[in-house]
């Protein structure tokens, strides 16, 4: 990594976990991780490290089975507004090209509402 990051650390111990991220699966689960470093946060921002190698950064839940969703895998990205646009504008694009005419605007307005709101 080219800077110092502000986010604990959450080791995984597993071969298997390792692996399934490697291969691009976003979830760790609680019983794959070794340790922790620094004092995580429910909804807060982790860093995942296999050894010392980075593997991405996630949002932490401790009352989750899936203990870290990954939302990263790049040790450079900033977790700013532009990041979240590029994600939401990059996930517009992609369901566009696999589900042509569909109304993607009211099904992200729909998923972001708080749950009390929803129908």
């Amino acid at each position: 990594m080219k800077q110092e990051r502000p986010y604990p650390k959450v080791m995984i111990s597993s071969p298997k976990a390792e692996r399934n991220i490697k291969n691009g699966h976003p979830w760790i689960y609680g019983e794959e991780i070794r340790k922790t470093e620094g004092a995580p946060q429910n909804g807060g921002l982790v860093d995942v490290f296999a050894g010392n190698a980075y593997m991405g950064t996630g949002f932490y839940n401790s009352a989750s089975k899936i203990t870290v969703r990954l939302i990263s895998r790049n040790a450079n990205d900033v977790f700013d507004a532009r990041f979240w646009r590029r994600r939401v504008e990059y996930a517009v694009q992609y369901r566009k090209t696999v589900m042509p005419g569909a109304d993607f605007a009211a099904a992200a307005w729909f998923t972001a509402r708080p749950t009390s709101c929803r129908d």
